[in-house]
């Protein structure tokens, strides 16, 4: 066999499914007709202990066989027709296959569609993930952040990021609604003026342990603790969820610091009567 035909035939041997090992030794026995183990590793160039090991693999394939004689061990090739045989069976198995995944491919896709609908968790650790968990906010086709939080606290632990956040949600147009514990620093709360409307509220009532971010479709959870963890939770249902809690707290934050200024004007008002009167 030339040496150009052979290298040709293992190939396209090893495109069926053979071993290289496995190739070579099937085409030099097909050659030799009948040969012992010895005499297949001299031809093909092959160790003797793996020539062992290869031709009881292509005896598995059924490509190998032994004959009859118990004096010494020898190997037949089988017919080439049986490579013919075992590819028409591979591709027969192989168009069942794609006539079955045809048939349930209504269901795997309904089943798709389902899996879409979960909600989508990713979390991200450290400073790196306290920004890209900022950074997502900006996504936003609502052009709008609804936010409880202790934001100082996010002001402390990204100094150097916040400016350049502050300028991409202002251009990006970006409104935010805050519900913020007040603060002696307040005016660093005021962020964009034209955008943002902001509540402060006690700190002694409402102590925000974490910040939470509510978005489009998601919500970021921020923890400033052990170097800093985000999570953002995508998912409409549980989104939409959160942002009629969120408006009902603002709703009352709101209505709980009309009284407060009620009340704080009125004892003004009467402190000065009393200065007044006495």
């Amino acid at each position: 066999m030339a040496k150009t035909i052979n290298n040709v035939l293992v190939k396209n041997l090893v495109e069926f499914g053979l071993g290289e090992k496995e190739a070579t030794i099937y085409l030099a026995l097909l050659e030799l007709e009948i040969a012992t183990a010895s005499k297949i590793a001299e031809t093909t160039d092959i160790n003797r202990s793996s020539t062992y090991v290869v031709l009881e693999s292509l005896k598995a394939k059924g490509l190998v066989s032994f004959s009859e004689d118990k004096n010494i061990q020898q190997y037949i090739a089988t017919s080439p027709d049986m490579l013919l045989f075992d590819a028409q069976n591979k591709a027969q198995k192989a168009q069942d296959v794609k006539n079955n995944i045809n048939d349930i491919i209504p269901e795997l896709k309904a089943l798709h569609k389902d899996t879409k609908q979960k909600p989508k968790v990713r979390v991200f650790e450290g400073k790196q993930g306290l920004i890209n968990a900022m950074e997502d906010t900006l996504i936003n086709k609502d052009k709008v952040i609804r936010v409880a939080s202790c934001i100082e606290n996010l002001f402390k632990a990204l100094p150097d990021y916040f400016p350049s956040y502050l300028q991409k949600r202002q251009k990006l147009g970006i409104k935010l609604r805050g519900i913020f514990p007040a603060q002696k620093k307040q005016e660093h709360f005021k962020i964009v003026p034209k955008l943002d409307n902001i509540i402060f509220i006690s700190p002694k009532k409402y102590m925000a342990l974490a910040d939470m971010l509510i978005y489009d479709h998601k919500i970021a959870y921020i923890s400033l603790e052990k170097g800093g963890v985000s999570i953002i939770i995508d998912s409409k249902e549980i989104s939409d969820a959160m942002k009629n809690m969120f408006d009902l707290a603002y709703k009352e934050a709101e209505r709980l610091n009309k009284i407060g200024n009620l009340i704080t004007n009125y004892k003004k008002s009467l402190d000065k009567y009393k200065e007044k009167t006495l």
